[in-house]
């Protein structure tokens, strides 16, 4: 089964943080890809998602609101094995991780 694991979290967070903050955090995200695939699950896709153009030039959120960020896709066995990754994603600090089934036909056996 499908899921979408959806990173929130503070828009500015990633505003304040230095070139090398920036870089050890797609490093962690790296090494939970690495992590995902040795344990034999199936990546669908990974991504930071990168602020609309049609928000450009407008004030970031305010404090305390979160936005989503980033999400992952992952092909796993059970909702209980979407949440076990979902807990490991490496997330700024008052992130959160939201998992949602995706809704959509299974794929053919291969």
């Amino acid at each position: 089964m499908e899921y979408a694991l959806l990173v929130f979290g503070q828009e500015t967070d990633w505003d304040a943080m230095t070139p090398a903050e920036r870089e050890e955090r797609f490093t962690a995200n790296r090494a939970f890809g690495r992590e995902l695939a040795e344990a034999g699950v199936r990546i669908v896709y990974g991504a930071k998602l990168a602020r609309p153009t049609a928000a450009e030039g407008e004030e970031r959120a305010a404090a305390g609101v979160l936005e989503l960020g980033g999400l992952w896709i992952v092909d796993v066995a059970s909702e209980e094995d979407a949440l076990h990754w979902a807990a490991k994603l490496p997330v700024s600090p008052g992130a959160r991780v939201e998992t949602r089934l995706c809704d959509r036909p299974p794929r053919p056996a291969e």
